[in-house]
């Protein structure tokens, strides 16, 4: 019986700690840095500035999203590092990120990425832990990014 009273109670922490963790709040990118570009695969990193309004830290981990440019899928992106955000702080972290194209998409994407700004939606589950335990979050947001601030150059890239 104390058995399942302790199992209760753990159960009852971990819906507690879950259920109430705020949003943080995305502040930024900065230092975008293209490593890989083909017909395949756009492999990158950047510097992103988000604050944790929580009293604990957060684990993001790694996560899948769609990703849409325009309003046209563009393939699905990976984060590829585990990275922690401080509670109660701003944190500054370098992420790397793969987006795997979708087939054919190669040169739309070129075009996109020559006009000044894009609308930029992600679709998918945010993958984070909590004091060590799981949470998943669905995101769907859409930011208009002006590509001139990315500072962009394919001149490197685009040898054929």
């Amino acid at each position: 019986m104390r058995n399942i009273k302790y199992f209760f109670v753990l159960v009852s922490v971990i819906f507690l700690t879950t259920a109430c963790i705020e949003d943080p709040e995305y502040k930024g990118a900065s230092n975008f840095k293209i490593d890989k570009i083909n017909k395949d695969i756009v492999a990158f990193n950047m510097d992103i500035s988000a604050f944790n309004p929580n009293g604990y830290k957060l684990k993001v981990r790694k996560s899948n999203f769609k990703v849409y440019l325009n309003d046209e899928y563009i393939g699905n992106a990976q984060l590829n590092k585990k990275y922690v955000m401080k509670k109660n702080t701003t944190t500054l972290e370098n992420v790397p990120v793969e987006i795997l194209l979708e087939k054919d998409v190669f040169l739309s994407l070129m075009k996109i990425v020559t006009k000044g700004t894009v609308k930029l939606r992600l679709e998918g589950v945010l993958k984070a832990s909590v004091v060590g335990f799981p949470v998943r979050k669905k995101i769907d947001q859409t930011k208009n990014i002006n590509l001139k601030d990315l500072n962009i150059n394919l001149g490197k890239f685009l040898n054929f």
